[in-house]
């Protein structure tokens, strides 16, 4: 692997070891495991627009089991932080809803992130980050489009090398 590969996944892994870490100081005197946090996360993002979430759509986002995710929902139904309802008359589609407590602390929380965000903006200028997240875009639908192709190691041990016209190097303009 190139230095430059190296230095970028390391950046990366502290980058996601530090949002985690911010995740759970935050939310710690609630005492939530970082699973938790993310469905909460994930469910009060999805109500903002009025879209229902299921469990099923937890699980594919976040890569866990559905069994595991209905064990952290159901911890979370205990502790009254959410609520499954249905819709229509399908009874098997049970959908998750935050109660009216836990989506007030959610935005409290979010608030004292987004002042943070904003202070890293106006450091750094706002074409800066214009960039930064083109940069970002270009970068996930690249592994995005690496995971479509489940590349792995095994191809390049057996003296292949991917060439810069290899699928998720591709220019994608209707992104």
């Amino acid at each position: 692997m190139g230095k430059m590969s190296e230095l970028m996944l390391k950046m990366l892994a502290e980058t996601n070891d530090n949002l985690k870490r911010y995740a759970l100081q935050t939310w710690e005197d609630l005492g939530l495991t970082y699973s938790e946090i993310m469905i909460l996360s994930i469910t009060a993002e999805a109500e903002k627009f009025h879209e229902p979430v299921h469990k099923s759509q937890l699980a594919k986002r976040l890569g866990l089991t559905k069994s595991a995710i209905t064990q952290f929902c159901n911890k979370l139904e205990k502790k009254g932080y959410i609520e499954y309802y249905v819709t229509g008359s399908n009874m098997k589609n049970h959908y998750l809803k935050l109660n009216d407590d836990i989506r007030k602390s959610i935005e409290s929380r979010c608030y004292n992130m987004n002042l943070c965000l904003q202070h890293f903006i106006d450091s750094v200028g706002e074409e800066n980050i214009v960039l930064l997240m083109d940069l970002l875009k270009e970068f996930n639908n690249a592994v995005l489009r690496l995971s479509e192709h489940r590349c792995d190691s095994a191809y390049i041990l057996n003296g292949n090398e991917y060439q810069n016209n290899f699928p998720i190097f591709e220019n994608n303009d209707d992104n």
